[in-house]
């Protein structure tokens, strides 16, 4: 990326001249640069430096590159003096001119009639929503712009408007990672004493290298001021110390420091140098950062002491511990990370609270309600404990205590649904019939996607709109993947069990073979399911069953530490769903077949002898016709004749499993349904068609609506950082659906990867698989 803004905004402008696939398309004649509401026309003098090819749409002035629209007309036809030469595309920028002023000839003003043409034979730079681009949208549109954290509120708006001719030379990394709020541009224009002074005691030296003499002498002398306090003779330590007292003048300062520490990180240090040797009580972690890490360590040392403590002990101390430690979350040392405990801390508090009480219920299908309505967000308050636990001292001090409050209410309604199920017959009911085809409706198959996990799925899906509704089912007996995958499928009505023998894996009726992937899709197709690749979109004419989703064979890997990829295998699957509705399917019903347990330093340790069964997991066995056990038993799903133990409460008969499944707990059993349907469905939707590779350009072909499309090559389909395109921008394709591609590096020819189309807002909607170069 360019060294500043203007240089960045001089490359999408020149970008946008050479968005057409050569050797198919002619270039376009000029780039149209409409600016409604005039908000870039500060810069334009600026940018005409770097950019010759750029003119302005005014009154004649032919020497500042300015004239009115039959002037451009003549600029682009190359018949006056000043034009650009043959090769080179001009760009014409049109203050006060939208696009849609130049849509139709009857409604455009006669002095710009002339340009009207202009936009077929041309190209307008508008943003991936077809709008005009905006300083603000600019800087912050990850899609075309430069990705940058600023607010939208009207302070910020209205100092960047007045700050744009100054921020538009700032270098980028200057701008990175932080945020570009109305105090940063208003510090830029007419840098104010506080912020000054705030700079300087994040880095005194670079500050003051960073200044003229005259400049370093009017700091000085606004510090004397504004503060009484001279930079020179009272140096840093004793501005620390009056920052922390926060009297007069100083208490603006520290509420400009708290509002946007990251934007002074080395005030940390000289407050640390500053702190009070021996703290009273009138000593605040709010303002002394030492404190603050002494009283991380007392929350460290009080978790760590929790450990293998009794629940209701645990739960005690855990919700006395928030009381004491939520307010450090409010202070500046939370948005810096000093404070990782005290973060942690809330989601803790939150699984104490709910583990106080055990629900219970009379039938199973209560039991399995209640979960279902209320009791998953136990479990999604466990998730996001261990999800905090980001560094070795945190998982260190969070997870012993996790275990202690978590795993006894695990173990308690684990063994109460038990119970419920072998008094009821030692089996479970489907509550829905089998999904029946619909010309139309897309099955997703999701493995392993758990109740709570399905509720973070549901709310980023209604944050996009889409309307979701969501429901439950009963996994089957055992909840494992080669049982209750058949069981929850279109084809559940030609499978059946066999032997204990078997390790649960169904057979079809019709051959009496096992169930093996293979045949589960010829099944699919023997009754016109489409089986769907994890790229493929299908025929939304017809109905069609996909898989997706990696949450179960990560959480074998992983451990408790699925709990951090939780986040993108939901954003991986918002992705796949957004483009199955895009190519046109109006129905998408998500399935899975069992949840799981997930126990930080592992599942209690349960005995099963061996000689009593044929094949032997974590959370669930065969047994032998014949074996006599005093433990729980259920009925096989597919067999009822062979019988199935499962561990008592959430033991596992394997030793240090952290994630399991395939017993009876309402995790494991209590699944999630979701359907999902299209607000808009329609024919015509964009489809890639064709990708041509010659060495290191490659030339795509869209089907379909191809209005504000973009095409990018990418080695991850949701991953835009993994495109290996130049600059990384995806590339928008002519009306016609024609897009060139070029490679960053010739030496990415040969690496598997995807060309991936995207719509307006960045969502991939459809995707092949490509070989690059080949």
């Amino acid at each position: 990326m360019s060294n500043t803004i203007s240089q960045s905004l001089v490359a999408a402008l020149r970008t946008a001249a050479h968005s057409f696939a050569a050797g198919d398309q002619s270039a376009p004649c000029a780039v149209l640069w409409p600016d409604p509401d005039s908000m870039w026309e500060g810069v334009v003098e600026e940018l005409r430096q770097d950019l010759p090819e750029l003119f302005c749409l005014g009154d004649y002035a032919p020497d500042s590159r300015t004239g009115p629209a039959l002037w451009l007309r003549c600029i682009e036809a190359r018949n006056v003096e000043g034009a650009t030469a043959e090769g080179i595309t001009p760009i014409f920028y049109l203050p006060g001119v939208s696009k849609d002023s130049l849509r139709s000839a009857e409604d455009c003003p006669q002095p710009l009639a002339a340009l009207i043409e202009l936009q077929y034979r041309g190209v307008m730079w508008l943003n991936a929503n077809r709008k005009e681009w905006t300083p603000h949208s600019f800087l912050v549109a990850q899609n075309g712009g430069l990705g940058l954290e600023v607010p939208r509120d009207h302070a910020t708006l209205d100092a960047l408007a007045g700050a744009l001719p100054v921020v538009i030379n700032e270098p980028l990394s200057k701008l990175k990672g932080r945020r570009l709020d109305a105090e940063f541009f208003h510090g830029l224009v007419a840098p104010d004493a506080t912020g000054l002074l705030l700079r300087w005691l994040s880095d005194p030296e670079a500050f003051k290298q960073q200044l003229s003499s005259s400049e370093w002498k009017a700091f000085c002398e606004q510090c004397k001021a504004e503060f009484s306090f001279d930079p020179i003779k009272d140096g840093p330590l004793a501005a620390a110390k009056r920052l922390a007292e926060r009297n007069s003048a100083w208490a603006n300062a520290w509420a400009r420091f708290q509002e946007s520490p990251a934007n002074y990180r080395g005030i940390v240090k000289w407050l640390n140098q500053a702190a009070p040797l021996n703290p009273g009580m009138f000593d605040s972690p709010e303002v002394w950062p030492s404190i603050n890490e002494s009283q991380e360590l007392q929350l460290q040392h009080a978790l760590e002491a929790l450990r293998d403590r009794p629940q209701v002990e645990a739960i005690r101390m855990v919700i006395d511990l928030e009381e004491r430690h939520c307010a450090r979350r409010d202070y500046p040392w939370h948005k810096l990370g000093l404070s990782p405990l005290a973060a942690a801390l809330r989601p803790l508090a939150e699984l104490a609270v709910l583990c106080q009480n055990v629900p219970g219920a009379p039938t199973s299908d209560a039991y399995a309600q209640s979960y279902a309505d209320e009791g998953w967000r136990v479990d999604a308050a466990a998730l996001a404990t261990m999800e905090g636990c980001d560094s070795p001292h945190v998982h260190a001090a969070l997870l012993g205590t996790l275990r202690s409050i978590y795993l006894p209410w695990l173990d308690a309604t684990s063994r109460h649904l038990q119970q419920l199920i072998h008094t009821e017959g030692q089996a479970t009911t489907k509550r829905g019939k089998i999904i029946e085809s619909a010309a139309g409706r897309v099955i997703i198959f999701a493995d392993g996607l758990r109740m709570d996990v399905a509720h973070q799925l549901s709310e980023r899906l209604g944050a996009k709109e889409m309307e979701c509704s969501q429901d439950w089912e009963w996994s089957a007996i055992p909840s494992v993947t080669a049982t209750a995958k058949p069981a929850a499928s279109p084809i559940a009505d030609i499978i059946q069990g066999g032997e204990a023998s078997d390790e649960f894996s169904a057979r079809l009726v019709s051959t009496g073979q096992v169930l093996t992937h293979d045949r589960f899709k010829s099944a699919l197709k023997s009754r016109s399911w489409q089986f769907l690749g994890p790229d493929e979109t299908g025929d939304p004419a017809g109905w069609a069953w996909t898989e997706a989703g990696t949450l179960d064979k990560r959480g074998h890997t992983e451990g408790w530490k699925l709990a951090r990829s939780v986040g993108a295998e939901v954003r991986d699957l918002v992705s796949r769903i957004s483009s199955l509705l895009q190519a046109g399917w109006s129905e998408i019903i998500i399935v899975t077949d069992h949840g799981w347990l997930l126990m930080p330093l592992g599942l209690p340790k349960v005995e099963l002898k061996a000689f009593l069964a044929e094949t032997r997991w974590s959370r669930c066995a065969a047994l032998k016709p014949d074996a006599q056990t005093d433990g729980t038993v259920f009925k096989w799903y597919w067999n009822p004749s062979v019988m199935m133990a499962s561990p008592p409460g959430a033991g596992s008969f394997r030793a240090g499993i952290e994630y399991s499944h395939g017993g009876i707990s309402l995790q494991e059993m209590v699944t999630p349904v979701l359907r999902i349907t299209s607000a808009n469905p329609s024919g015509g939707l964009s489809r890639l068609l064709e990708a041509k590779w010659t060495g290191a350009k490659c030339r795509v072909s869209v089907g379909g609506n191809c209005d504000a499309v973009r095409v990018d090559v990418r080695t991850s389909l949701s991953d835009p950082t993994t495109s290996l395109l130049v600059d990384r921008q995806a590339r928008e394709t002519t009306p016609d659906g024609n897009v060139t591609l070029f490679l960053e590096e010739d030496s990415d020819i040969g690496t598997q990867a995807n060309v991936v189309l995207l719509d307006s807002s960045g969502q991939v909607i459809h995707s092949l698989p490509t070989s690059i170069g080949q």
